[in-house]
């Protein structure tokens, strides 16, 4: 704006239709701090107390009301005043609301949001999953670097009864050593984890919720076979900072995800972080790269997955060798802390 300008006008105290000179605020306040002879100072009428005092109404003379005027002008300008910021006052106060509390939100218009979008909605489609899977296992990888590597078959069914986890392990290979022939299975139903050795010829069963409270298989064998994705991106969000990582060349067809753990995620005693790689086609997880809080890093690789096709219920029915021995352990037996019975530790 070019040029002076202009002063904001203060209130005019004067009644309407009254010929009397106006009497701004700060006369009023000057009035009353220094009396009423000293209003000559503000009319251009006369020079003398007499005068002013012929144009200065009855009920000012009263130095009383005087001081009445003061504070009724003081609280309108502390009005005044406090009412100038108060239309920015609430967005402020509501953007820092929005950040404090989620202040790593994702964009659901975002490319990062879209991705997740379309992940949660694949994920929540699954209804049963045939897939291979190679399990890499690397122990203290800067210091031993002692690795192994498993093969075999994933299963998953869910319906309205719950859902059942199956992975059958067929091989192992340890370090540079050749592959070798090993069988073990493990199951999970919600309720009981039960592992089958083949070569030790034992069973081992462990209750890991109450009977009456059966929990979805992924959300719990997370924390100690690292697949995660699978249960919907909310968990994620939940759970984890999410980054979008730009795919390497031999990553074509993919999108990579790095997931690192919240401070106070449900998995800040397993992992620090998970590399996560989703199909672009189906959008679904393929591969896991978990580091645990002990450094060890879990690979896990999916492929030929074969989705919503029929399960039969052999596939997850426990057929027990009569001459493997047998260990049963009930949740009020159940040690404290992560599961010794999971491939990693064998």
């Amino acid at each position: 704006m070019q040029g002076r300008s202009k002063k904001r006008n203060e209130p005019n105290l004067t009644p309407r239709g009254s010929s009397r000179i106006p009497l701004r605020v700060r006369d009023l306040m000057k009035i009353a701090a220094e009396g009423i002879p000293h209003f000559c100072l503000f009319t251009k009428q006369t020079q003398s107390v007499s005068s002013a005092k012929s144009v200065v109404p009855m009920f000012l003379r009263n130095k009383a009301n005087l001081n009445k005027i003061l504070i009724f002008t003081l609280c309108v300008l502390c009005g005044a005043c406090a009412a100038q910021p108060s239309n920015q006052a609430p967005a402020v106060a509501s953007a820092s609301s929005n950040q404090t509390s989620d202040p790593n939100r994702i964009d659901p218009a975002s490319p990062l949001g879209q991705l997740l979008e379309k992940i949660n909605h694949a994920t929540k489609n699954i209804k049963s999953c045939r897939a291979a899977v190679e399990y890499l296992f690397i122990q203290e990888p800067e210091l031993l670097n002692s690795q192994t590597l498993r093969k075999g078959t994933l299963y998953y069914r869910k319906d309205d009864k719950g859902s059942k986890l199956r992975l059958n392990f067929d091989t192992v290979k340890q370090d540079d050593a050749e592959e070798q022939k090993k069988s073990e299975q493990y199951f999970f139903d919600g309720v009981w984890l039960t592992k089958i050795d083949y070569t030790l010829r034992q069973i081992d069963q462990y209750q890991q919720t109450p009977m009456d409270k059966p929990v979805e298989v992924f959300d719990y064998i997370s924390h100690n076979f690292p697949i995660v994705g699978f249960t919907g991106t909310d968990t994620l969000q939940k759970q984890f900072f999410i980054q979008q990582v730009k795919p390497s060349e031999k990553e074509n067809h993919l999108h990579h995800l790095l997931l690192k753990v919240k401070p106070d995620s449900v998995y800040k005693n397993d992992y620090t972080q998970i590399d996560l790689w989703v199909d672009d086609e189906k959008f679904l997880p393929v591969r896991m790269m978990s580091v645990s809080t002990q450094g060890d890093i879990y690979d896990i690789r999916l492929s030929k997955m074969e989705l919503n096709q029929s399960l039969p219920d052999k596939i997850f029915t426990i057929e027990t060798p009569a001459d493997f021995s047998k260990n049963v352990k009930t949740l009020d037996q159940k040690t404290q802390g992560k599961d010794t019975q999971w491939p990693q530790d064998l």
